[in-house]
């Protein structure tokens, strides 16, 4: 008989089942009895820790979103210059989402989820990222970086991703090291002022 599942495990399987069955069928797709059997655990277990299926939903979201920032930041060093942190976040995002191919084909469909509770785990996201904030906060203050609110700069840099692994993994583009290299680039040029700024800036930073 195979030892019984601690209460952290049968969390992580709910959110692991669940993730399956959303990147499969939606958000509607399935009964949660059918999440129950893929979860392996019983039905009644699920109410356990979940009110119901929108608290289920909210709190794999957050979990989600916890497990993006925490691959994003990876090894993240402050004292490289800009470009490199920036470059250094991408990859780890990028690596994430490949490897990961049911939170990135499900990720999309939390933004459906009400507007406040979008608003709530977008905060709580932006205190996690307090690096990446800090990277923006010293690219605009050095004209590295264009002067524009934090969400914008990271709509313009990093959303993207999520988008072009989607694409990857279902075969409509191919991205090989040089394709991300490239994609980095643009990405960066994105939010990025002039060259003739960013050079100067940039040899200024590996001076520090």
């Amino acid at each position: 008989m195979s030892p019984a599942k601690s209460t952290a495990d049968k969390r992580e399987a709910i959110f692991c089942a669940t993730l399956k069955l959303l990147s499969n069928y939606g958000f509607h797709g399935f009964s949660i009895k059918q999440l129950a059997e893929e979860a392996g655990v019983a039905t009644g277990t699920i109410y356990l820790y979940f009110k119901d299926r929108d608290e289920l939903i909210r709190e794999l979201n957050t979990h989600i979103i916890d497990d993006f920032i925490k691959a994003t930041l990876e090894g993240h060093d402050q004292q490289q210059p800009l470009k490199q942190q920036y470059r250094r976040m991408c990859c780890n995002l990028w690596r994430f989402c490949i490897e990961n191919p049911c939170i990135t084909h499900s990720k999309a469909q939390f933004d459906h989820l009400p507007p406040d509770i979008l608003r709530s785990q977008r905060s709580h996201a932006w205190d996690a990222l307090q690096p990446l904030k800090d990277l923006f906060e010293k690219g605009r203050a050095t004209q590295q970086i264009k002067n524009l609110s934090d969400d914008i700069l990271i709509s313009l840099s990093f959303e993207p991703y999520l988008f072009l692994a989607r694409q990857h993994l279902i075969d409509v583009i191919k991205v090989d090291n040089d394709a991300l290299t490239n994609i980095i680039d643009a990405s960066w040029d994105a939010i990025a002022c002039s060259p003739s700024q960013n050079d100067d800036t940039d040899g200024q930073d590996n001076q520090e």
